[in-house]
């Protein structure tokens, strides 16, 4: 029998459960993580302006945040809204930063399925592989791609990440599986006749959820801080239409090309409090996380 078997509250995922319930600071970054998810969904349907709106009667003009102006977050020296601005940065870094870590889960579970249950030459050769991989910095991959291709569109960066952060997946599943395949009852699923197939999914996959939510959800945070940093330095789609955190940092702290001044304080205190907070969140999550989903504190 799987040990994910749920029994009257004693299974270790609602042992988890109540554990996280003992970290609030966990909790709190969660919902702040959730409300992030559920703000770029839904910003199509509630920012205030059209994202490529300009005021004009603002342009060169900077306007700070006020209750009153129908700026509640000020305008920029090009006449923009800066909740709008806001707002759509965070659907695009949310989204990137997901959209790598979905797409790193997928090709990290694959391989570390077949690392990890394979035995022998293969086993070593796909570890092998997973441990060169990870010796090279992420920002390195991603630079490499954008100083030669740049400008990319935005939805190159999870892409290319992706390519390269499955590694970090790919080896938490082949560990999780290298251990578990020689407990007890994947030997009697064995004895009993069952596929390889439904040993992986029905007995060892399960097992390596709380390890692989882990190295996820680190995949998100590691994409969102990547992107922001190649889209600072100028690699990336700077349009207006389409602004990222990192854009609207790097807009803020180069002189302004119509007044030839630097930006007012609060275009710069915005993106880097928004981004801070969502980086925050998240590695708090992924750290309440890995406590509580630890088997040695299972017990």
């Amino acid at each position: 029998m799987s040990t994910l078997a749920f029994g009257r509250g004693r299974g270790p995922w609602r042992q988890a459960a109540r554990r996280f319930r003992r970290h609030p600071l966990g909790i709190a970054a969660l919902l702040v993580v959730v409300a992030f998810v559920v703000v770029a969904f839904v910003t199509p349907d509630i920012t205030p302006y059209a994202g490529q709106e300009l005021f004009f009667e603002y342009l060169g003009k900077p306007q700070p945040p006020s209750l009153h102006s129908g700026h509640l977050l000020g305008t920029d020296a090009l006449g923009h809204d800066m909740l709008t601005q806001l707002l759509w940065a965070v659907r695009e870094s949310v989204l990137g930063g997901f959209g790598c870590a979905l797409a790193a889960t997928a090709i990290g579970v694959i391989v570390g399925i077949v690392g990890g249950y394979a035995e022998g030459p293969f086993e070593r050769v796909i570890a092998w592989l997973v441990s060169v991989m990870v010796t090279v910095p992420a920002l390195a991959v991603l630079l490499i791609v954008v100083v030669h291709y740049s400008p990319l569109a935005l939805w190159v960066f999870p892409v290319t990440l992706a390519a390269y952060m499955w590694t970090y997946v790919a080896r938490a599943v082949q560990a999780s599986f290298s251990t578990l395949r020689s407990r007890e009852y994947v030997e009697a699923a064995h004895a009993a006749g069952a596929s390889p197939l439904r040993i992986v999914f029905r007995h060892l996959l399960p097992n390596t959820l709380g390890n692989l939510l882990v190295a996820a959800t680190g995949i998100v945070g590691q994409s969102i801080a990547l992107i922001a940093t190649a889209v600072y330095f100028g690699f990336g789609n700077q349009q207006s239409d389409r602004p990222t955190l990192g854009s609207l940092i790097s807009n803020a702290t180069h002189a302004n090309p119509l007044t030839g001044t630097v930006e007012p304080w609060w275009l710069l205190a915005l993106p880097i409090a928004t981004l801070g907070l969502l980086l925050i969140c998240l590695n708090f999550a992924a750290d309440t996380l890995d406590d509580v989903l630890e088997p040695a504190r299972a017990a």
